[in-house]
């Protein structure tokens, strides 16, 4: 079985203001937690040049993303590594746009600014606050597969529960 981590943070932003990146934590946690790949997704902010130097100093896979802020929940947008600066440009758009807690990116403004979100895997928080609401899902549920828990127990039930998206 595989091992992922598909929601790291490595920049302080509004929402994670205190923390402090280091690369050594980062081996730590990968070599301790035995992880296969992770995916950096950062609060509404996208920084190219840490992601690579990240790339470049673990020996796993490593997906670029985003975390956005979007209408009372947040939703995890995970790219391939080819589609770097595509997520870039994306992530400046989500960046100019939101600049404080308060702010958010409408479901609608998220499909204008991702140009083809079948593109990306899109994983938004599910059973795990800030949830997406049902009408949110609605609106982008063509494009999502997978929701984000925050325990064992929520993915064993979400996992044997029709109906359900996919738990990560």
């Amino acid at each position: 079985m595989k091992k992922i981590d598909l929601h790291m943070h490595t920049v302080a932003t509004d929402s994670d203001s205190t923390f402090e990146f280091s690369m050594e934590k980062l081996k730590e946690y990968v070599t301790n937690c035995r992880l296969d790949a992770i995916a950096i997704t950062n609060h509404n902010t996208f920084n190219r040049e840490q992601f690579l130097e990240i790339v470049e100093n673990i020996d796993i896979a490593v997906f670029a993303g985003i975390e956005i802020d979007i209408e009372s929940c947040h939703i995890l947008v995970i790219a391939e590594k080819t589609d770097i600066f595509e997520l870039q440009k994306s992530a400046n758009v989500i960046e100019h746009k939101i600049r404080t807690c308060e702010e958010l990116i409408r479901i609608d403004e998220l499909t204008e600014i991702f140009n083809n979100l079948d593109d990306y895997l899109v994983i938004p928080h599910y059973q795990k606050k800030p949830a997406i609401g049902p009408d949110a899902l609605q609106q982008i549920s063509s494009h999502v597969f997978a929701g984000e828990v925050s325990s064992v127990k929520k993915f064993v039930r979400c996992a044997k529960e029709q109906g359900q998206l996919t738990p990560v």
